[in-house]
């Protein structure tokens, strides 16, 4: 009778541990899945588009593109937008953790984000710090064999700037600039990994003004971001006061804050087209999208009305990053007529 519970005991042992550490395994996922959830539209989809949509872009222009003279074909650039989507993904999740782990954080996300990891205390502070440096380590070693490693140094830089020296919760214009390098740091690793090799720059490209490219392009994303992606910080201006943070709409007031992303957005909506040459549908497709944030800026004023017209910029990055093949498109389309 004994040794039947002793048996009846090893089995129950048997199947237990491994469910257990199955259900371990699942857990630490779901809770660094939490860490990046609410990023996913702000920064992975459209960093990921910017990445294969420019690469497919110099895959169709690389006889007259010195970043790319031979380069893949455009479906060597499909096949590897998972790796496009996992360096985005995995600099995304260094950077969070980073940023989520102090306690200043966890109060704030305690208020309006209580599902996350940290304040939902499926993590202890330990495991945060564990976490941010592992994921980091990740990051520059996955870097250094799928492509986008200088990218993502200047990620890791960044990081240690916004989120440990204060940079962060600094003046807005810090704030801002910190924010646009880290738009643009995102979009050129996803780029080098979508091409599969590292972009050159030179001085002498940014000053040719014979046609369009990437220099030129680059400088202008950053100074569109720079001006107006303090869009995302309309929506939390009672969170960020709580935490003393320094943003736009704080540091200036609501109202002018609102009339600098509408005054810049109407430059930038058709400037951006214009700098491509596009045709109708550049300027439909980027110009109404960038109207759009100014008629909701003006007149659609609530935290939720505010949070969807943050949602609708981000879909005007995506736009602006499609430029390139809208371009090629109307020339494509004007050789046939």
């Amino acid at each position: 009778m004994a040794q039947t519970k002793f048996v009846r005991r090893l089995t129950s042992e048997a199947v237990e541990k491994p469910q257990k550490l199955v259900d371990l395994f699942f857990y630490h996922v779901y809770s660094i899945w939490l860490f990046t959830y609410s990023d996913l539209h702000i920064m992975l989809f459209p960093e990921t588009a910017f990445g294969v949509l420019h690469a497919l872009w110099f895959t169709e222009n690389s006889s007259n593109n010195p970043h790319n003279p031979v380069g893949p074909t455009s479906r060597e650039v499909i096949e590897r937008i998972p790796l496009v989507l996992y360096w985005v993904w995995i600099n995304l999740l260094a950077f969070n953790i980073s940023n989520q782990r102090g306690p200043e954080s966890v109060a704030e996300d305690a208020i309006n984000k209580p599902w996350r990891t940290m304040p939902s205390g499926r993590w202890s502070p330990e495991m945060a710090s564990y976490g941010h440096k592992l994921a980091y380590s990740g990051a520059l070693v996955s870097s250094w064999f799928i492509g986008g490693l200088r990218p993502c140094i200047v990620l890791t830089l960044l990081g240690f700037w916004y989120n440990d020296c204060g940079g962060g919760d600094g003046r807005a214009f810090t704030r801002n600039f910190i924010n646009a390098m880290g738009f643009t740091s995102f979009g050129l690793g996803a780029l080098e990994v979508a091409l599969n090799q590292p972009l050159n720059f030179t001085a002498s490209t940014l000053l040719d003004l014979s046609a369009p490219n990437l220099e030129q392009w680059i400088l202008l994303l950053v100074v569109a971001v720079l001006s107006t992606v303090h869009m995302q910080d309309m929506h939390d201006q009672e969170g960020d006061k709580a935490r003393g943070r320094s943003t736009m709409p704080l540091q200036i007031g609501d109202a002018p804050a609102r009339w600098i992303i509408v005054g810049f957005m109407l430059l930038w909506g058709v400037v951006c087209p214009l700098f491509w040459r596009c045709g109708l549908l550049g300027y439909a497709m980027s110009t109404s999208i960038a109207y759009t944030v100014v008629f909701r800026s003006f007149f659609l004023r609530t935290v939720s009305e505010d949070r969807m017209t943050f949602a609708i910029w981000n879909l005007w990055m995506v736009s602006l990053y499609a430029l390139p093949l809208e371009r090629l498109l109307d020339n494509y389309i004007t050789s046939r007529v």
